[in-house]
């Protein structure tokens, strides 16, 4: 008998002491016990990456109010060159363009046409893209409207707004 209660030791023993892991899905198991110590929660906007390949053209004073081109993104960049031509348009917020897109200085010949194709788009971080254009303008507006033009936007309140844009020779 003492053999028995010996041998059914050993088995209790071992099997408290195994490394029996149970298989669970990690889709069922609550994110706050998924997650290490320290670890933060980044959720990644949608980059709403769909363009069609197409130029889009732009005409001092024949531009309409609002976006129809069915991305977000895309607006952006609308918005942009609306009120690149138009500044004054009551549509154009400071808050979703640089600032010099509102200066006002003749020696900075402001185009009157601008037109933009996007080339591709290429996400820097949870919160911020660059869209990468080939555009043409007829006025020689910081040198920021013709050639290989890129499009810093980010994700500002759940929206896309342009915060910065350069030029590169090449991508």
């Amino acid at each position: 008998m003492n053999r028995l209660w010996l041998i059914f030791g050993l088995l209790f023993f071992a099997a408290a002491c195994s490394d029996k892991q149970e298989k669970t899905n990690p889709e069922t198991v609550p994110l706050e016990e998924a997650l290490e110590e320290g670890e933060q929660i980044v959720v990644r906007p949608n980059f709403d990456v769909k363009f069609e390949e197409k130029t889009y053209t732009y005409k001092l004073g024949e531009n309409k109010p609002g976006c129809d081109k069915g991305s977000e993104i895309v607006c952006a960049i609308d918005l942009y060159a609306k009120c690149t031509l138009e500044p004054e348009n009551s549509t154009c917020d400071k808050g979703k363009m640089p600032k010099f897109v509102f200066m006002d200085d003749e020696s900075l010949q402001r185009p009157t046409e601008m037109s933009f194709k996007i080339v591709k788009i290429k996400p820097v971080d949870a919160n911020m893209i660059e869209v990468y254009t080939e555009s043409s303008c007829n006025g020689m507006w910081f040198g920021l409207c013709q050639g290989n033009i890129i499009y810093v936007l980010s994700n500002k309140n759940g929206g896309w707004v342009v915060k910065d844009v350069y030029a590169r020779e090449n991508f």
